[in-house]
Parts: C-alpha cells; sequence; structure tokens
C-alpha cells in the first residue's frame, strides 16, 4: 500500500493512476479493518480514520479536483504513519 504514490499522482493529475492506487489502498485498508480483532483499539481507531480520509480522497477525485483529492491523500498519509499510543503497527 503506498497513499504517498496515491498523493503524488494526483498532484501530477494523473487519474487513471490514482484511481488504480486508491483502489489498491482501500482494498488494504478494509482488509486491515476486517482481521482486526478489537474496533476500539489505536490501531483500528487508525485505520478508520485513514479509511475517512480516503474517502474523501476518492469523493474529490471523483469530482476530478486533483488538488483537492492529493491534500486529502497527504492528510490519509498523516493519519496513517501516526503511531497509535500503544505503539503497535498495522504494517
Amino acid at each position: 500500500m503506498s497513499i504517498r504514490d496515491l498523493a503524488v499522482h494526483l498532484r501530477r493529475g494523473n487519474g487513471t493512476r490514482a484511481e488504480s492506487l486508491l483502489i489498491d489502498v482501500s482494498a488494504y485498508l478494509d482488509e486491515a479493518m476486517r482481521i482486526g480483532t478489537d474496533p476500539a483499539s489505536p490501531d483500528m481507531l487508525r485505520t478508520q480514520q485513514t479509511i475517512f480520509a480516503i474517502d474523501e480522497v476518492r469523493m474529490l477525485l471523483a469530482q476530478r479536483d486533483f488538488v483537492g483529492a492529493a491534500a486529502a491523500a497527504r492528510d490519509a498519509e498523516k493519519e496513517w504513519r501516526h503511531k497509535p499510543a500503544s505503539g503497535a503497527s498495522l504494517g
């Protein structure tokens, strides 16, 4: 999964590649939520917040707002990189 690559392609206006990466990122996050054991754990909360940010990317990309989608992708990357208080990591 590479949210950073997604943001780069959005900044470049490469919608086709961004859409492909968005599908990959979404699938990875959905799988992480599916296999998570405790929905209230810091890892699952971080994953959920990242999914919310990715949903915003999806909406903005559908509107062909590459600048807004790139900003939302950067926010998603920050959410994903944010370390849970427990110090655990999903990936």
